[in-house]
């Protein structure tokens, strides 16, 4: 029985779905109670070893709904690269979870990908659902990275047009598109649109003393600039030395620079405001 078990175990990746094999029910049942596979979702069985990785749960989610497809934040996750948290989110025709670290969402995934039977949607399907809920962070780093293109964003919000966190979504959308390059200055870009403040470039390319430059934040009548010191893209000591390179030529081309961290932008924003009304206001 236990070679019996250790190749289906194999053949399945770690996985046994009961579906596939019928014929095999009786040996995978006492197979479990032996402790030699564990049940994960009903009619799937997996190598006790590897039952609670992520990945494994991920294949499971799949392999336990034909039809489902992993979304939202569990995409992002794959995508990026990062920890998978806990429940794993599935859309799928039925939305009865069977278990507690799984989150079933009744609907569908009109855009996914399918390899061997792991359904997940797209890319950029996952970055502008979540944008609906995580300010668009997850857009401008899968921007960053490459993962997924600009252009391709206003097209996707049709899946979502009856969705909740439209709004808030497109708004997201419409700021990626006017092409900030990191997260943080696309919160800066929201903190001078709610302040009203106006009359300013996002990564437009400027001549300055015969060099071309994108300052993150322009403005042509007051010639002040603001740039945005993001943690994630500043950290390397070559990018640090690059800034102050950039820095002195701005200021060398008659222009007035002012800079803000993530921390300020994100826990101090009336006084970035404030700095900034100051800053147009002392020509």
């Amino acid at each position: 029985m236990g070679v019996r078990i250790d190749e289906l175990l194999e053949r399945g990746d770690g996985l046994i779905r009961l579906r596939d094999r019928p014929d095999c029910a009786s040996t995978v049942q006492r197979a479990a109670r032996a402790g030699l596979v564990v049940p994960i979702l009903p009619g799937i069985y997996a190598d006790p070893g590897r039952a609670a990785s992520p990945a494994v749960r991920i294949r499971a989610a799949c392999a336990w709904a034909p039809l489902g497809v992993i979304h939202g934040q569990t995409a992002v996750e794959l995508y990026l690269r990062r920890p998978i948290s806990l429940p794993i989110r599935l859309r799928a025709p039925h939305s009865a979870a069977p278990a507690t670290w799984l989150r079933v969402s009744r609907g569908v995934v009109p855009d996914y990908l399918d390899q061997e039977g792991l359904r997940v949607a797209s890319a950029v399907h996952a970055c502008v659902e979540m944008a609906g809920h995580d300010g668009g962070e997850a857009i401008f780093e899968a921007l960053r990275r490459r993962i997924i293109r600009a252009e391709a964003l206003e097209p996707a919000l049709d899946m979502f047009a009856r969705a909740a966190n439209n709004a808030v979504r497109r708004q997201v959308v419409t700021a990626a598109v006017d092409n900030p390059w990191s997260f943080a200055e696309a919160v800066l870009h929201g903190l001078l649109r709610k302040a009203g403040i106006s009359g300013w470039l996002a990564n437009e390319p400027m001549k300055v003393r015969g060099q071309m430059v994108a300052p993150d934040v322009w403005f042509p009548e007051h010639r002040l600039v603001l740039e945005v010191d993001g943690e994630a893209v500043h950290s390397t000591h070559e990018q640090f030395e690059a800034d102050r390179e950039r820095q002195n030529l701005l200021v060398l081309g008659n222009l007035r620079v002012l800079r803000f961290t993530w921390t300020a932008i994100t826990t101090q924003p009336g006084h970035v405001v404030a700095t900034v009304r100051v800053a147009l206001g002392n020509r």
